[in-house]
C-alpha cells in the first residue's frame, strides 16, 4: 500500500508495521532476535508489526536494529533556509564602512 496524504491513521501505522516486519526479514531476524537487539518484548515487536499503536521511540529502537535509521531522514528532512527567506534579508554585508566622525563645534554656516 502506498502511504498517502488520505491515507488513515490506522492505514499508516498498519503499513509501517508491514514494512518493518518485510526489513526484520530481510535481514533475517526472529521477533525475538530483534526483542534482544532493541532491548524490548517481543510483544512489542509483534505488536508493531501488527499495526498496533506503539511509542515512536519504539519505531527508533526498531529502525536502528535494522540499520534503517537513516530513513528518518529521508522521511523528515532539515529544512533549510527558503528562498523567500534570503530575499528578506537581502544581500549580505561584505565589508562595513568606518562611520563618519562628528565634529564638537558643529554649526549651520549662517552663524558667525
Amino acid at each position: 500500500m502506498k502511504i498517502t496524504f488520505y491515507s488513515s491513521t490506522s492505514e499508516v501505522i498498519t503499513e509501517i508495521g508491514r514494512r518493518l516486519k518485510e526489513a526484520r526479514l530481510a535481514v533475517p531476524l526472529t521477533q525475538q532476535d530483534l526483542a534482544k537487539l532493541t532491548n524490548l518484548s517481543q510483544r512489542t515487536i509483534s505488536s508493531l508489526e501488527n499495526g498496533n499503536d506503539v511509542s515512536f521511540s519504539t519505531i527508533i529502537e526498531v529502525l536502528r536494529a535494522l540499520g534503517r535509521l537513516q530513513s528518518l531522514e529521508i522521511m523528515i528532512p532539515e529544512q533549510g533556509i527558503r528562498p523567500s527567506q534570503i530575499a528578506e534579508l537581502g544581500k549580505p554585508r561584505e565589508r562595513a564602512r568606518p562611520k563618519k566622525q562628528v565634529q564638537g563645534d558643529w554649526k549651520w554656516g549662517d552663524e558667525k
